[in-house]
């Protein structure tokens, strides 16, 4: 089943989507990532490494769902889908990263291939609506890679002491990543739902 969006309610109501979107995505990293800090100091750190991002992704898939929802005429797999492709792109993309990024190039590759993994496990739903799997790929995978450069950048220009906070720094890292992320696949989704769509 997949999600099938109203294109003349979107035309008139681009920018709320847009921005509700990107605020969702930002909101839904922010208390994903901070509501599992105490979990982290409690579990194994693999099991933890597992719980956290299903955690994580059911809730951005959850407020990205909020968002859809008043544009959509069925929504119910948006929140599996969104809270899978969460839940394994970022289980699959963290250990590409902490496996890939020692070298600059390493860590770019491990970000992009992130971006791909969570376009992949969405794509599903968005079919219908999607012009091209590979569109909602790229995007993913320019937003999700700029989303995580720039809060690896904001950590680095905000703190310069050896030792930080998990909480502020998941605070910086999750809300950088999920604002830029956010901005660029909300601008696609918004480009995505003037496409004629496809038969599901």
């Amino acid at each position: 089943m997949t999600i099938d969006l109203d294109e003349a309610k979107i035309k008139r109501n681009e920018f709320e989507l847009w921005l509700g979107w990107t605020l969702a995505t930002t909101g839904g990293m922010l208390v994903g990532f901070l509501l599992t800090i105490p979990l982290v100091n409690l579990l194994d750190l693999g099991f933890a490494r597992v719980l956290v991002p299903i955690f994580a992704g059911i809730f951005i898939g959850f407020s990205q769902w909020i968002v859809l929802r008043r544009y959509l005429t069925t929504s119910t797999d948006w929140v599996l889908a969104g809270g899978t492709g969460w839940a394994v792109g970022y289980a699959f993309g963290l250990l590409l990263i902490q496996n890939l990024s020692s070298t600059s190039l390493g860590g770019i590759f491990a970000y992009v291939l992130f971006g791909i993994v969570v376009a992949l496990v969405q794509w599903p739903v968005l079919r219908r609506e999607i012009p091209s799997v590979l569109t909602w790929i790229a995007v993913n995978a320019l937003g999700w890679a700029a989303g995580l450069w720039a809060s690896q950048a904001a950590l680095e220009l905000i703190f310069h002491e050896p030792v930080i906070d998990p909480a502020l720094s998941t605070a910086v890292i999750a809300g950088t990543s999920g604002l830029v992320a956010g901005v660029i696949t909300g601008l696609a989704l918004v480009w995505i739902a003037r496409q004629p769509e496809k038969v599901a």
